[in-house]
């Protein structure tokens, strides 16, 4: 496994060398990585080029301690004070250092807008900068409150804050999200038309081996996936579904949709999150590696530092193209009440989860078979 990753790994820093964002964006970026914020990234190949975006999210709080004798909460104050300080001020700077960032991006940028508004312990930035593929494009932009949206640019970034009063304390709290998207041309000089179908079953053979080690570690589980809907089957979400991917409405086409998925759910124990941690680390890199090293496949990389919970979060989606009805193919990640998810399918038409999936062994048209543990 380790040469295989390695190989692999050769192969992505050689495709990847060539994504140049903007330095300035860059190395803004670099500075908030050094301040603690994390990011998000995804890494898209589903049009004229491969897309790339950055997310960053942190919040600012200020919080009131109440107490009733008030020298006591006079020194309480003063105590969360300093600490808050402490931990407010890398995302204090981050703010900073976007400002500047944004102001030296405008003097060459095709589009930037800039908004503030203070007043009191309210406060609202909005800052939208983008810079076109190239003149004469199709490229738009439009204005949503009080930011600017952009359509068909080579480079878009953004950053909102906004900061509330909220509860009978009075305590501030300010959520700050920075965004930074980019298109870099195709490796191969593949149009949208040349690109190929995700291969699902080549890549489930590279990250196999891992997860059958996996399986023989005590607690570990895996549960196979049937999830089915045939033609004049109608279900919805207020019934038996938790999610639904539909190509086409009832209406249009007479319940004309079918819909197939197939594969197989690896569960490992509350008490086994570092092993799970790892192997999620690993689908990580190797989904990272794979995509890089096909360009030419129609994929969706979304990396995931974390199980979530509650939900799953898409680590990899390849496809064909969407309106064509074929198979496509994910890996998800989750954390529920009984442990950490990996969940690896496909799917021949639409997408339909049923309700409570974690429980089935298959859903047919309605029909539930429970699982046995």
């Amino acid at each position: 496994m380790k040469k295989i990753l390695l190989s692999i790994a050769f192969v992505m820093a050689s495709l990847t060398s060539n994504a140049q964002p903007n330095p300035k964006f860059a190395e803004l970026e670099n500075f908030m990585e050094k301040m603690g914020i994390e990011a998000t990234y995804s890494q898209i190949n589903e049009g004229e080029g491969i897309e790339h975006r950055v997310k960053r999210s942190f919040w600012i709080n200020h919080t009131h301690v109440t107490h009733p004798d008030e020298k006591t909460r006079e020194s309480m104050q003063r105590m969360r004070d300093s600490v808050e300080a402490i931990s407010n001020r890398p995302k204090i700077m981050a703010i900073d250092s976007i400002r500047r960032a944004f102001s030296e991006l405008a003097r060459n940028a095709a589009e930037s807008y800039q908004y503030e508004y203070h007043r009191g312990k309210n406060d609202t930035i909005e800052y939208s900068i983008a810079f076109t593929k190239e003149e004469g494009d199709s490229s738009t932009s439009w204005k949503i409150r009080n930011a600017m949206a952009f359509r068909y640019m080579r480079e878009v970034g953004r950053f909102h804050y906004h900061n509330t009063i909220t509860g009978t304390r009075g305590n501030e709290y300010g959520n700050g999200v920075y965004s930074h998207h980019y298109y870099e041309d195709h490796p191969l000089g593949l149009s949208w038309k040349q690109l190929k179908p995700f291969d699902s079953e080549g890549f489930q053979r590279l990250i196999q081996p891992l997860l059958n080690d996996a399986l023989k570690q005590k607690g570990v589980k895996s549960f196979p996936i049937h999830w089915q809907h045939d033609e004049g089957y109608k279900d919805d979400l207020a019934g038996g579904l938790q999610f639904k991917m539909t190509w086409f409405t009832d209406l249009d086409e007479e319940n004309k949709h079918t819909g197939l998925t197939t594969g197989t759910d690896y569960v490992f124990p509350i008490e086994q999150e570092a092993l799970a941690l790892y192997v999620h680390h690993q689908l990580d890199s190797i989904a990272f590696a794979y995509v890089n090293a096909h360009p030419e496949q129609l994929y969706s990389y979304h990396k995931t530092d974390r199980y979530n919970p509650g939900s799953w979060a898409h680590m990899l989606s390849g496809s064909v193209h969407y309106h064509t009805k074929e198979k496509a193919y994910e890996l998800n990640c989750f954390r529920d009440d009984d442990g950490f998810h990996l969940v690896s399918i496909t799917t021949i038409g639409e997408l339909w989860v049923p309700k409570d999936w974690q429980k089935l062994k298959s859903w047919v048209n309605g029909e539930r078979v429970e699982r046995t543990k």
